[in-house]
């Protein structure tokens, strides 16, 4: 059972790759761009669930916890793109309290994992802290998002992230380092500087 899950899990990656791919090819903002995003979008809610279920079945609590760190950037990626309000809903609320929870966790099982020679904890820490640094950044604003250039940039760093994290998967089925958790931090290091990129073209006003 899991075997097939698996195989559903990789197809639905596979899809979220070329939306991803064709997103960061595309003029942002633009009628292509979105539309490969929400490709992305649709199919990483599909190969997330699955990372979900497959993880609790084989008690994988490493997993899971990356399935938690992947699931709050794209939805929060995702909502900063489309709130016109500026106002966090039930779910956003949710979301946030989750990840921050998870985060906590995750810093905190990463040490476990180091303490006892797993170097993954490292990795599982490095994520933690990923993702709660920008949760309680949310939880600050009092149940607001960010507008105007900060929305964007906003966006821009949760789906940068999201991408990365999808760019991880498939990097660590394919490279194999040692330690084993340079493998899994080394697309986070690439891919910041290009968010860092993004983001300075934002506040320069020029197109990305």
């Amino acid at each position: 059972m899991i075997g097939i899950l698996v195989v559903f899990h990789i197809v639905a990656g596979s899809v979220a790759i070329a939306g991803m791919v064709g997103a960061l090819c595309t003029r942002k903002g633009q009628i292509w761009h979105r539309r490969f995003g929400k490709l992305y979008i649709y199919a990483m809610a599909v190969a997330l669930l699955l990372a979900f279920v497959v993880s609790a079945m084989s008690e994988n609590l490493f997993l899971l916890c990356i399935a938690v760190f992947s699931t709050y950037l794209i939805y929060t990626g995702w909502r900063l793109a489309i709130i016109k309000t500026g106002v966090q809903n039930t779910l956003d609320e949710w979301v946030i309290s989750v990840m921050l929870i998870v985060g906590v966790v995750m810093i905190g099982f990463g040490g476990y994992m180091s303490a006892i020679g797993d170097s993954l904890g490292i990795a599982l820490m490095v994520f933690g802290v990923l993702g709660f640094i920008p949760a309680w950044s949310d939880l600050k604003r009092q149940g607001t998002w960010p507008k105007g250039k900060e929305r964007i940039m906003a966006h821009l760093s949760r789906m940068g992230g999201g991408c990365i994290a999808t760019t991880t998967a498939v990097f660590v089925t394919i490279v194999q380092t040692s330690p084993a958790f340079i493998a899994w931090i080394l697309p986070s290091a690439v891919g910041s500087v290009l968010i860092t990129y993004w983001s300075r073209r934002v506040l320069s006003n020029r197109p990305i």
